[in-house]
C-alpha cells in the first residue's frame, strides 16, 4: 500500500480558505439558532453547514455504501472517536439524518455542546469508518491526517472517505454487565462497544 502527502497550497490560498471557513461556521451559528424549535430546519441547516466548511477548505468526500443497506428504522450510529472534527463533518453529509446519534455527532462536530460520553451501542450499531486519501488516492499516512480546519486549509487534494459499515448487533450485557453473551464473557462485535458499567 503506497502512503502519501497532500500537496500543500499558496499561503494566500490558505488564508482565502480560513475566511470562507470562519463565514461558514457564523452561518451555521445563527442559522441553528433560529432554527432551535424545528430540529429537522436545524438539522438541514447543520448538513449545509458542514457541506459548505468541507467545500470551502477544498476537501472532498467519497462515501462507500455498506454491502447490505442498513435498516430503516432502529440502529445507532457508531463513528470511530478518532475520526476528528473534519471526519465528523463529513460523517454528518453522509449519513442519513434521522439515525440515532446523528444529532449527538452534529451538536459535537459544530461545538455547540461540550462533548458528551455516549453511551454504548446496545441495539443495532451503524459502524462507520473515516480513511484520508492524498490528491492520488492513496491513503495519507497517520502523521499527516489534518487535525482541524487550519491543516485542511494548507493541502490540497484531500479526500476524506466514509465507510458506512454493515450493522451489527450489539450483544446485551450478561448478568455480571462485563460484556456479551451468557455470562458476559465472550468478546463483542469487531468495533461496537459491548454494554458493561
Amino acid at each position: 500500500m503506497t502512503v502519501t502527502a497532500p500537496h500543500p497550497i499558496a499561503l494566500a490560498d490558505r488564508g482565502a480558505r480560513r475566511l470562507r471557513v470562519a463565514g461558514a461556521l457564523a452561518g451555521v451559528g445563527v442559522r441553528t439558532a433560529l432554527h432551535r424549535g424545528n430540529p429537522r430546519a436545524r438539522q438541514r441547516a447543520q448538513v449545509l453547514a458542514a457541506a459548505r466548511v468541507l467545500t470551502a477548505l477544498g476537501v472532498r468526500v467519497r462515501v462507500v455504501p455498506p454491502d447490505v443497506a442498513w435498516p430503516r428504522t432502529g440502529g445507532s450510529l457508531a463513528v470511530d472517536g478518532t475520526a476528528g472534527r473534519l471526519g465528523a463533518l463529513a460523517t454528518l453529509t453522509a449519513v442519513p439524518r434521522g439515525v440515532d446519534g446523528w444529532a449527538d455527532l452534529a451538536d459535537r462536530a459544530f461545538a455547540e455542546r461540550a462533548p458528551a460520553v455516549r453511551p454504548p451501542v446496545t441495539g443495532t450499531a451503524l459502524p462507520v469508518a473515516i480513511r484520508w486519501l492524498g490528491p492520488d488516492g492513496a491513503p495519507l499516512s497517520p502523521h499527516r491526517v489534518p487535525d482541524g480546519p487550519a491543516d485542511a486549509a494548507a493541502a490540497s487534494g484531500l479526500v476524506v472517505e466514509v465507510r458506512l459499515l454493515p450493522a451489527v448487533d450489539a450483544p446485551a450485557p450478561g448478568p455480571t454487565g462485563t460484556g456479551p453473551g451468557p455470562a458476559g464473557t465472550g468478546p463483542g462485535p469487531a468495533g461496537v462497544v459491548s454494554a458493561g458499567p
